[in-house]
């Protein structure tokens, strides 16, 4: 899971364990405890307790206690040591298309609201080229992820890393043939290559980062920037 997620959950569950009657606040503090003795990382207890914080104040406005709503501080902790793991999606294929949708959502909306700040400036990148850039560097960040970062990760097989010229051959080729292939693909001509107004490129960039929320939470994504600590990586 990505750090900035972990940091809202921590910073979310402070402020609802605040709105905790004294019986539900001694119950998360038995259970943090229950939770430090099973050697679970401060991420795992972030999102164990998020997961219940939210519903234990909503429901305690009844009269409903932690106890009642999750059981015993040992039952929830089992509930939470032995629950099923959730499938992470790791394949290239899923990994390459979220680097693009962001790549394309970043540059989308950047050029658009350019566009509508500056009246005068004039839009370079065709529609070919704007998709071009987009998947073209979304491989180019998976490649970075599949050569150097999926080795800094814990419990990485490290034996299988490239030299680090070898990498740096890779990587360098890899920008060059995104630059030249972006750089051709401004020469083709603008009735196919279509040149969109400034509210075209924000509703692509707005698009795409709307695809690319939807197919997170469908298949659960791990960014190539973000393999979560402890995920063995696919090959």
């Amino acid at each position: 899971m990505e750090t900035e997620t972990i940091r809202n959950y921590v910073s979310e569950n402070r402020e609802l364990e605040k709105q905790l009657t004294n019986k539900n606040q001694q119950y998360i503090f038995d259970l943090k405890k229950s939770l430090d003795a099973a050697n679970l990382s401060e991420e795992e207890k972030a999102v164990a307790l998020h997961d219940i914080l939210p519903t234990l104040v909503q429901e305690q406005k009844s009269g409903k206690t932690a106890r009642h709503l999750f059981g015993t501080v040992s039952e929830r902790t089992d509930a939470i040591l032995n629950k099923p793991e959730e499938k992470k999606e790791t394949t290239p294929f899923f990994m390459w298309l979220d680097n693009a949708l962001l790549i394309l959502a970043v540059f989308g909306l950047m050029l658009g609201s350019m566009g509508l700040i500056m009246k005068d400036a004039v839009q370079v990148y065709g529609v070919i080229t704007l998709f071009l850039m987009a998947g073209i560097g979304g491989w180019v960040f998976y490649l970075m992820y599949k050569y150097v970062y999926r080795f800094e990760k814990p419990g990485a097989d490290k034996s299988e890393r490239l030299k680090m010229w070898k990498i740096i051959l890779i990587l360098a080729g890899a920008f060059l043939a995104w630059i030249t292939l972006i750089g051709f693909s401004a020469l083709i001509p603008a009735a196919i290559n279509v040149i969109l107004p400034p509210a075209g490129l924000l509703v692509i960039g707005a698009a795409a980062f709307g695809v690319r929320y939807y197919l997170k939470k469908k298949y659960n994504i791990v960014g190539s920037l973000a393999l979560p600590r402890g995920e063995a990586p696919k090959k």
